[in-house]
């Protein structure tokens, strides 16, 4: 029996990862754009990356073409799927009619000290979003705030399973973020816009904050066509 010693660390790094980490790993690479889109993906390479069978490979392939961030092409090869902006779009309207109705409810539903909790809590928060200001992409810490906006408001409607219903589509809206917030040098933007949700909600004005939460989540129409141009080649043509 060899009798070195190993840290556990060591030890740790020794272990194959398991097919779901392997495929949350790739998945991650991909929404942050680590692969861009367009990006060839070998199964040779990834086999000998994570030391697991190509069976194991092809698996994590399958189930990130099922999501729709892989395309195979026979005779060519895997690839990280182009971002189809047409789609984003259709996922932004669905989400911004839950996150408006979510409002609605808020307002007209929520007991006032249960809201006035809320309100504390996103000012609490908006209180760290303002160090974010100096963040030039979306790997940061305003990410995790900026979820964490969302969700307590999701939370106080009661509407946590409703969003997880959506929860599949939303890593698309990951990725699409990703590129629209270091591409724009969006944060600050990101950071105003929910000051004007926050104040809305303040104001138990229903329409307002609405409005103010649907330019928010617009993110489709005011960048588009720079990103095309920038980036003609990460985007699905229409």
């Amino acid at each position: 029996m060899n009798s070195k010693n190993y840290s556990f660390n060591q030890i740790t790094s020794m272990k194959s990862l398991s097919s779901e980490e392997i495929y949350q790993e790739i998945l991650q690479k991909i929404i942050d754009l680590s692969y861009e889109p367009g990006r060839l993906l070998s199964e040779n390479q990834m086999t000998d990356e994570y030391k697991v069978s190509r069976t194991v490979i092809r698996a994590v392939f399958a189930r990130l073409q099922q999501t729709g961030f892989l395309e195979v092409y026979p005779q060519r090869g895997t690839f990280v799927s182009l971002i189809d902006l047409n789609y984003i779009s259709d996922i932004l309207m669905l989400r911004t009619a839950l996150e408006k109705e979510i409002i609605y409810e808020l307002i007209s539903s929520l007991p006032d000290e249960e809201l006035e909790k809320l309100i504390s809590k996103l000012e609490e928060n908006m209180e760290q979003q303002r160090s974010c200001m100096h963040e030039k992409d979306y790997h940061g810490l305003f990410p995790k705030l900026d979820s964490e906006f969302h969700h307590s408001m999701i939370h106080s409607a009661h509407r946590d399973s409703l969003m997880a219903m959506i929860s599949p589509y939303m890593a698309h809206l990951a990725r699409w973020r990703n590129f629209d917030v270091s591409l724009g040098n969006r944060v600050p933007e990101l950071i105003a816009e929910h000051q004007d949700i926050l104040t809305g909600l303040k104001q138990h004005d229903v329409l307002a904050t609405q409005k103010a939460m649907a330019k928010h989540l617009d993110t489709i129409n005011g960048i588009a066509e720079k990103a095309i141009q920038e980036y003609p080649g990460y985007f699905v043509k229409r």
